[in-house]
């Protein structure tokens, strides 16, 4: 029983570990992106499409914006 035991004590906490790690890593990852307010893929598809509509002509720039 105590073989038993210790084998099931030893996954418990390699899960815990495991899912320490991929806690932190998606921490981390939250922080860089709230600091450097980084664009995800929908929101970077938008805003290029966003652009093209400008540079077509469909929208105008919103007037209190330099466009960069």
């Amino acid at each position: 029983m105590p073989e038993r035991f210790g084998d099931i004590l030893t996954l418990v906490m390699g899960a815990l570990a495991v899912g320490y790690v991929v806690y932190e890593i998606e921490r981390r990852r939250r922080k860089l992106h709230d600091v450097w307010d980084v664009l995800d893929e929908e929101d970077a598809i938008l805003t290029a499409e966003l652009e093209e509509m400008v540079e077509r002509g469909e929208l105008q720039p919103f007037a209190g914006a330099a466009l960069a």
